[in-house]
């Protein structure tokens, strides 16, 4: 049974149990006195610093530090300390106990454990493959993306004017109840007339707006990019002309009128890290869907009775 995963279910368990051990400043048992360590091999040979040994066998460095990083952030500065490693420790002790017991019961041969270790372990190294064939892009490769990409960095300095209505996640500015859809739709198209005849934008966002925050300045909201307005409306505010006003737009905050103030785009040194992440997913991609054009896969057709489907249907893509 492959230590590293046991580890991985059992370390769930016991947080609760650890917790308390740190809570109360000290672990809730007295460790049983143990024989002096020795770096001497026992049982089958491991790779690593041996920091542990459990009836003579080992727990690596590496395994330790991996149970640790199982935990939150947070609970692992709990950890960080002497007495916090030490109690992490005892229960990694328990942990090869009952692994041990595991095996002694003939555990690791059930289908359904072996199940859940070999997907485990899958996990594990393929994402130790995928950090190695996708290595960190060079500056030309960032720059490229980025110049081939340019449209998704379009940002638009918006302001707008925001009419509440029952059902909308915004309340109503000045209180009371909300207006009905229907309403709040009318008074929207009272305004937008206003706004076509020539009236002020920012006077009339200072008004009617029930967006407090942009009201105060007008209704301006400043630099939107891609990806940070809701779906509903994305599309139909990178639409609107420069200078240009939208007609009533209903969204889950309700119905918002919009004026786009000008375009940019987002410099490139900004958005460096996260084209570099992109670029290094994509050549995963890349890498992956290559092995498994090349592969030899074969299917469980009463397991799996789509598969030929499946197949034939990847073959036309």
């Amino acid at each position: 049974m492959k230590k590293d995963s046991i580890i991985a279910l059992v370390v769930i368990v016991v947080v609760g149990a650890i917790c308390y051990a740190l809570a109360v400043s000290r672990p809730p048992f007295k460790p049983t006195p143990s024989h002096p360590f020795s770096a001497a091999a026992v049982g089958p040979t491991v790779n690593g610093r041996v920091v542990i040994r459990v009836n003579g066998e080992a727990v690596t460095q590496e395994e330790f530090e991996a149970a640790f990083k199982l935990f939150p952030e947070d609970m692992q500065r709990q950890f960080a300390s002497e007495p916090g490693k030490m109690a992490l420790a005892e229960q990694l002790v328990r942990m090869k106990l009952l692994e041990q017991e595991a095996r002694r019961m003939g555990l690791d041969q059930d289908p359904k454990i072996a199940g859940q270790i070999a997907a485990g372990r899958t996990d594990a190294l393929a994402d130790a493959a995928a950090a190695k064939i996708s290595a960190p892009p060079t500056d030309e490769a960032i720059r490229r993306f980025y110049a081939e990409n340019k449209g998704r960095f379009e940002t638009v300095d918006l302001s707008h004017i925001l009419f509440a209505y029952t059902g909308g996640t915004a309340p109503p500015r000045r209180g009371g109840a909300a207006l009905s859809e229907q309403d709040a739709m009318k008074q929207a198209y009272g305004v937008y007339a206003k706004l076509r005849s020539g009236a002020d934008f920012a006077a009339l966002a200072s008004q009617y707006s029930d967006d407090p925050a942009s009201a105060a300045h007008g209704g301006q909201i400043g630099p939107v990019a891609h990806g940070m307005l809701p779906q509903e409306l994305e599309a139909r505010v990178f639409a609107i002309p420069t200078g240009q006003i939208s007609g009533p737009i209903p969204s889950q905050f309700g119905i918002h009128i919009f004026k786009v103030n000008s375009r940019g785009t987002r410099p490139i040194d900004q958005l460096r890290p996260a084209i570099a992440q992109r670029v290094r997913q994509q050549h995963m991609f890349d890498r992956v869907e290559l092995m498994r054009r090349s592969a030899k896969i074969e299917f469980d057709e009463k397991f799996f009775p789509d598969s030929k489907n499946w197949a034939s249907g990847k073959k036309k893509s």
